[in-house]
């Protein structure tokens, strides 16, 4: 195992430890935090995670993700709250998942702005980063979080698997502009109060649930078109996901232009499907 520290001292990512790994890993790290499922444990000849949550010498943070698809939002600010330092993050190859962690990290205990700089200074430590749109699309809403001030609350208050928060931020940052508000202030009040923006947020997860792996808007025409990629349910493995679970498109797309017309904002939802496979990576 070679620990590749994001901040020295601090944190640091690697693959997979082996259990001849564990005792470099006792002497160094407080918190070990372990995004891989019981599988990549079992079966990659990494170590036993029961061993680590039985020592008490070490904070054991067991999340586990499927490989290339990301944390919810609830679930990454309540990691980055639980690690004490020095920390180990890692996955199985110590890359997208991991990264997501790292850069979260920054964002919150580096003031790393904007996040895209989080992620570019993970890649320039440690030679790995972020790999697919939901691990972007939940980073970019924790920084949201972080910068309204309501990160470690998230943390605390809400349901890990509530798609809500994180639709809210992704909503907020998409539509900021076109409303002529701050999404600082959109994602707070949407949080806190029944606004048009938490209905739409609130639509979107009681009929796609955790499946939208990405949201972008863009001006087209007089229209908005907000484009949502739908993939599998977040935290999942993809290839134990044989099928997407159905969306109901029409009503999806007709209930948020409803909801927002009454922000004055003409949206027209372009869904788009992927299947399992068809993995949506960063460009």
């Amino acid at each position: 195992m070679k620990p590749r520290w994001v901040v020295e001292g601090r944190l640091a990512v690697s693959p997979m430890p082996r259990p001849d790994d564990l005792e470099e890993v006792l002497s160094k790290f407080r918190t070990v935090v372990s995004l891989a499922s019981p599988s990549e444990h079992a079966f990659s000849g990494g170590y036993d995670p029961r061993l680590l949550q039985g020592m008490g010498g070490v904070k054991f943070v067991w999340r586990p993700i499927g490989e290339y698809n990301a944390p919810t939002l609830v679930e990454l600010s309540y990691i980055i709250e639980s690690i004490e330092e020095p920390a180990l993050v890692h996955c199985l190859r110590g890359c997208g998942r991991s990264s997501t962690v790292a850069a979260a990290w920054l964002v919150a205990k580096m003031g790393v702005r904007p996040y895209l700089a989080a992620e570019s200074e993970v890649v320039r430590t440690t030679g790995c980063g972020l790999e697919t749109l939901p691990q972007r699309s939940v980073l970019e809403a924790y920084s949201l979080a972080v910068r309204s001030g309501t990160a470690s609350e998230l943390s605390r208050s809400r349901d890990i698997d509530d798609p809500f928060p994180e639709y809210a931020a992704l909503l907020s940052l998409s539509l900021s502009s076109y409303l002529g508000a701050e999404p600082e202030e959109l994602f707070r009040s949407a949080l806190e109060l029944d606004t048009s923006l938490a209905r739409a947020a609130r639509l979107l997860a009681d009929i796609a649930g955790y499946t939208v792996a990405g949201m972008a808007a863009r001006k087209a025409g007089k229209k908005v078109a907000l484009e949502l990629t739908i993939w599998v349910p977040r935290r999942s493995h993809p290839a134990a996901i044989r099928r997407i679970p159905q969306v109901d498109h029409g009503k999806l797309s007709k209930g948020l232009a409803s909801i927002l017309a009454t922000m004055g904002v003409d949206v027209e939802p372009v869904v788009r499907v992927r299947k399992p496979e068809d993995v949506p990576w960063l460009s």
